[in-house]
């Protein structure tokens, strides 16, 4: 079993989705999808090393799996842009596998990261998870500066990933529970851009650590 840390680079309820009682990281950080499996863990933090959100992985399927798994049980992460439901907008299933051409539907990303996100091959999913979203939580002492921006992700120690369960588990916190919005809600509008971030500005975050 593996801990993978990585700091989010923008939480707005689409990387990772906690929405529909399952938390998923469909696209983005494509070189965390590849190699994931299931019973490892994520943990996302914001830029100051607070916790965002985490999540024991319970299922990976590829991309065009999950794209019939989402019509046929999980519709709500489908992106609809015009809802004004931000769980509704913020869909993550943003590709469109029923032709030979796989289609991006209207969402949060654009073709400026669709070959980024393929390239990812799978999707993570979780019905054992945690989402802090804005209000986020204070990890121990010993997980100061142990990522920053300029890493794509690191694997933790064994005796970190000793520290993080124990930690965890000593909070009681909730299981499947959103216990805020995210830093970012709402779809990109061109009135709001200096408070939020395109999926091209996405795209250079992750650029450097982009592996085909």
């Amino acid at each position: 079993m593996n801990i993978y840390t990585y700091i989010v680079p923008v939480d707005d309820g689409a990387a990772p989705n906690p929405y529909g009682g399952v938390c998923t990281l469909a696209i983005c950080k494509p070189n965390l999808r590849k190699i994931a499996k299931q019973g490892d863990w994520l943990v996302g933090l914001d830029s100051k090393l607070q916790l965002i959100y985490t999540m024991k992985i319970t299922s990976v399927m590829t991309m065009k799996e999950y794209d019939s798994y989402t019509k046929e049980n999980l519709p709500i992460k489908i992106p609809n842009k015009t809802s004004k439901n931000i769980e509704e907008q913020m869909g993550d299933s943003v590709y469109d596998f029923s032709n030979d051409e796989i289609k991006l539907r209207p969402s949060v990303h654009s073709r400026c990261t669709k070959e980024m996100d393929l390239a990812g091959k799978n999707v993570l999913l979780s019905t054992y998870f945690y989402y802090f979203g804005k209000e986020t939580k204070t990890l121990p002492k010993e997980f100061e500066n142990i990522v920053n921006l300029d890493m794509d992700f690191i694997t933790l120690t064994n005796e970190l990933k000793k520290s993080f369960l124990t930690w965890l588990e000593n909070q009681n916190f909730e299981k499947n529970k959103i216990y805020s919005t995210p830093h970012i809600t709402g779809i990109i509008s061109p009135s709001d851009r200096e408070n939020q971030m395109s999926c091209c500005i996405r795209k250079k975050i992750e650029k450097k650590f982009y592996i085909l």
